[in-house]
């Protein structure tokens, strides 16, 4: 005789209705972060697909010691005021990993983190994420790299700084 629709499967792999499947792999959270090194200097960035462009906090512009262009337009993130660019580093030379690449970065006022990597970084360097992984793909250089990310709760006073 056959199980009645819906039973099947439990009736025939041997499995109970009332036994929760448990995931394979429980979900992590938190922002993936990966550590680089901009005009030569280590610093901790953000990895986030929901930015645009890529940001740099105005307070490392003198630590990194970058020349800014003037900055045109305004900035607007979530559940906060639009504030204007105070410039823009160009070309800035970035090295994630084995990988070296320029991007250019745009100088706003931040309170959380040092800075964002987003969809302009993303495609200049034909990097693919890979979040069930914590992994980022990166195309864009001579070899196919792999660079070492983490995740990291956005809360942390102290983002920003390579360890």
């Amino acid at each position: 005789m056959l199980p009645r629709v819906g039973k099947t499967a439990p009736a025939l792999t041997g499995s109970h209705p009332e036994e929760e499947a448990q995931p394979r792999n429980p979900r992590k959270k938190g922002l993936m972060f990966v550590d680089v090194k901009i005009h030569g200097k280590p610093i901790r960035t953000i990895v986030d697909t929901g930015a645009t462009h890529n940001y740099l906090a105005s307070a490392e512009v003198e630590r990194l010691g970058l020349v800014l262009e003037k900055g045109v337009g305004r900035v607007k993130a979530i559940n906060s005021a639009a504030q204007p660019i105070a410039g823009v580093a160009k070309s800035m030379l970035i090295k994630v990993g084995p990988f070296e690449g320029k991007t250019n970065l745009s100088v706003v006022v931040m309170d959380h983190f040092k800075v964002i990597l987003g969809l302009d970084f993303l495609r200049d360097t034909r990097t693919a994420v890979l979040p069930h992984v914590d992994s980022l793909m990166m195309m864009g250089g001579q070899t196919l790299c792999y660079p070492h990310t983490g995740r990291v709760d956005w809360r942390e006073k102290s983002i920003g700084h390579a360890v």
